[in-house]
């Protein structure tokens, strides 16, 4: 049976689909407050309005809100029942001045690169904020995304992936709106109708921000971290005292996730640990960061640099190693700071993103048939628990076996075409389909390249497989065991994946 894959906006190549939802937020009476920051010297090669470009006026970093007005709810609020698990949902704007930053030498291989400062200019962007409502409920760490702006719109794909790790466990999530394109416009946009930067969303609401290119995007993400952490302003986490910064960037975002990484942290220190969820082989290249696809074939092949003093977690699906982002290129051994999971059976983007905005269907909205319904939202979350708690004990996540390949790079497969080696999960190993990074074929939109395949075995091959339902259970649960106790499944994870085993359609 096939399914149409409904979606307001869309990720472009090697760039993840994005979408904006919408669910109420509190009233708050606004607040305004500014503080001086140290941040890093220099800043963008363009200006604010009324700004002289050549004397740029240096501004304190302020923060502003709750922010209110317009349509009342915040751009991109998460489509997740946030207050029925005891969360709240605020938008705060922040400002100030940003760095341009320039290479000193080259982009090199081995990710060691060294920044020069340009240039200030004035921001304004802003952050969305979901934290427990019970303070006691907080486990001390903040996922701070770089929202991804690829469909020409803010979206949030890293806790739409990791939104039941984030609720269960208590972390704090801040996005960070840091590229024009989700504030202004503009440039290329591969999001249909239904997708408008905020300024166009919500005009009356978020009329005063201006981030008119992406000179300085890197210093957007660091000056967020800086008002996260720093209470003396607008407290945006109201009243929770973060102990660890995770950055988190997906797709277009991992891409320069990986710039920031080897060139921007070693000046900044302002992230403990970074999440890079499906990047490509290279970095964007600095002072060219205003494209859609800067990082995508332009910046070579980019390793994460060995003398980082940060944790650093890679995850890598089938799309992103073997397909055409080709981060094969880039692979490099896991070391005391850097972990990387290839994770088998899995799509760039896949029938559960989908799924979490089912409901935003709309104007815009493309149809891929089969799409992926692989482990990708059940591993992602051990990752995400995993990063955190080698950050917080030490304790360093499992080493994984990577993606099996052949000498021309292509993916080795078992005999029912799942993809050999990897991170393991019973969706492979106790299968019931071929799942694919690759397209089934080329019914669907154009960009269904990115959604991978899902081949359901026929009714004959699983009974051949599987003589009763319930030899196909106690597989599974053998299985999902094995993966939990290998550290690539949580326990909640676990257990769904043994009930959905049960639900499923096997021949007796």
């Amino acid at each position: 049976m096939t399914r149409a894959t409904d979606l307001r906006v869309i990720w472009p190549v090697a760039v993840m689909l994005v979408s904006a939802s919408c669910s109420s937020s509190e009233d708050e009476n606004k607040v305004e407050s500014s503080a001086s920051t140290t941040g890093a010297a220099g800043t963008a090669a363009n200006s604010g309005k009324g700004q002289d470009k050549d004397k740029p006026t240096p501004k304190q970093l302020a923060v502003s809100g709750p922010v209110e007005g317009g349509t009342g709810r915040p751009f991109t609020a998460s489509a997740a029942d946030l207050a029925g698990r005891g969360y709240t949902e605020k938008e705060f704007f922040f400002e100030g001045d940003a760095t341009q930053y320039a290479l000193d030498g080259e982009m090199s291989p081995d990710g060691k690169w060294t920044l020069k400062p340009g240039d200030k200019a004035a921001f304004k962007s802003r952050l969305l904020v979901r934290r427990p409502k019970d303070a006691s409920k907080f486990n001390g760490t903040v996922v701070v995304e770089w929202l991804n702006v690829s469909g020409g719109a803010d979206g949030d794909p890293g806790f739409m992936y990791n939104a039941e790790e984030i609720l269960r466990e208590g972390y704090a999530f801040v996005g960070v709106s840091a590229q024009a394109v989700g504030v202004e416009g503009g440039g290329l946009s591969l999001g249909g109708a239904g997708a408008k930067p905020l300024k166009q969303a919500d005009p009356e609401r978020y009329a005063s921000l201006f981030l008119f290119n992406d000179t300085a995007t890197s210093e957007i993400y660091t000056q967020a971290a800086k008002v996260i952490r720093d209470a003396e302003q607008v407290d945006v986490l109201d009243g929770l005292k973060p102990k660890h910064l995770i950055a988190y960037g997906e797709s277009q975002s991992a891409m320069r996730m990986v710039s920031y990484v080897n060139g921007v942290h070693p000046l900044a220190k302002v992230y403990d640990g970074f999440f890079i969820h499906s990047r490509s082989a290279g970095g964007v290249p600095f002072g060219n960061m205003a494209g859609l696809l800067g990082g995508f074939g332009g910046g070579g092949v980019a390793k994460i640099r060995d003398d980082i003093d940060a944790k650093v977690f890679q995850f890598q699906t089938e799309t992103d190693v073997t397909g055409m982002l080709g981060f094969l290129s880039a692979r490099q051994p896991d070391t005391d700071k850097l972990r990387t999971w290839e994770v088998a059976g899995t799509a760039h983007a896949d029938q559960y993103i989908t799924d979490f905005n089912a409901a935003l269907a709309s104007e815009g909205s493309i149809s891929c048939k089969d799409a992926n319904n692989g482990p990708q939202p059940f591993v992602i979350r051990a990752a995400l628990h995993a990063l955190n708690t080698w950050l917080v004990d030490g304790t360093e996540p499992p080493k994984a076996e990577v993606l099996a390949t052949n000498e021309t790079g292509m993916p080795k497969t078992d005999a029912h075409g799942n993809s050999l080696g990897g991170v393991r999960s019973p969706a492979v190993d106790v299968p019931i389909s071929t799942l694919s990074g690759a397209p089934a074929g080329t019914s669907g939109d154009f960009f269904c390249f990115l959604f991978g395949s899902t081949t359901p075995f026929t009714p004959e091959k699983l009974k051949m497989l599987y003589p009763t339902h319930d030899a196909y259970v106690k597989q599974v649960e053998s299985a999902a065991k094995k993966s939990r106790e290998a550290g690539f499944l949580l326990e909640p994870e676990q257990q769904l994946i043994v009930e959905q085993a049960k639900a499923a359609k096997i021949p007796q």
